[in-house]
């Protein structure tokens, strides 16, 4: 089993506290609703009812973004989950925030092993996604729980792991480690469906598991346990930053 080196689960943190929030909000709500209907207190004005409005509003707000938190958290679980299938050997790191020239971007995994590093972008997307490598944003395509059909669009995350691979390769030469970094998107619903054009990034589906993926490729350079460890003790101290 490969090793795991924990990072801060920054979703998880980010869903917990909006979560926390947009119940606070709901619970002002409640207060509100109560004095008003059940205390009975006279509204002369239907501007008194603007801050309860307000707390509704963003309630609803908080509420909507720690569930959307939370899925990306539980896409993360998913995706180490298949990456910890890998064998001993290869090392798996999680949420390494990787800075280049002042701009620093969060990873979700990073795999370090023989095969070369990898970095995946782990996506919890369901629908179906259509889009085009090199545009900025592709659409994601849904049916609601009534049965309507919405779209809406979605980061390119192409090109977001593009971005990590080219701060992460340029971080470790600056250590003195050459080595070629890999980028990978990974979709870890099992209700989606993905259609992207001009990739040559590699988009994997729940279908195609990731270890296998990573185990079976034709890889730019293999690493020797020297090397290794070189790039696992640079990511390390990262990590813990």
């Amino acid at each position: 089993m490969a090793q795991f080196h924990k990072g801060n689960n920054n979703l998880s943190s980010k869903s917990n506290r909006n979560l926390i929030a947009g119940i606070l909000f709901l619970i002002l709500v409640l207060i509100s609703f109560y004095i008003i209907f059940v205390q009975k207190v006279k509204v002369d004005n239907w501007y008194y009812f603007l801050p309860v409005m307000i707390f509704m509003v963003l309630a609803s707000y908080y509420i909507k973004r720690g569930i959307i938190f939370r899925s990306g958290a539980k896409g993360e679980t998913l995706g180490l989950d298949q990456a910890l299938q890998l064998p001993a050997g290869y090392h798996i790191f999680t949420n390494v925030t990787i800075s280049y020239q002042n701009y620093g971007q969060e990873t979700d995994l990073i795999i370090v092993g023989m095969k070369g590093v990898y970095i995946i972008e782990v996506k919890n997307h369901n629908g179906k996604i259509v889009g085009d490598a090199e545009a900025a944003q592709w659409m994601q395509h849904k049916i609601g729980r009534g049965g309507g059909r919405y779209s809406k669009p979605m980061n390119n995350p192409v090109k977001q792991v593009k971005g990590q691979v080219y701060k992460l390769s340029k971080f470790l030469k600056e250590q003195g480690i050459n080595v070629w970094v890999e980028g990978i998107v990974l979709f870890t619903n099992e209700d989606v469906s993905v259609n992207v054009s001009n990739s040559s990034i590699p988009i994997l589906f729940p279908a195609k598991r990731l270890s296998h993926y990573i185990l079976t490729c034709k890889n730019r350079q293999y690493l020797n346990k020297t090397l290794i460890n070189k790039v696992v003790e640079m990511i390390s101290l990262v990590q813990k930053e």
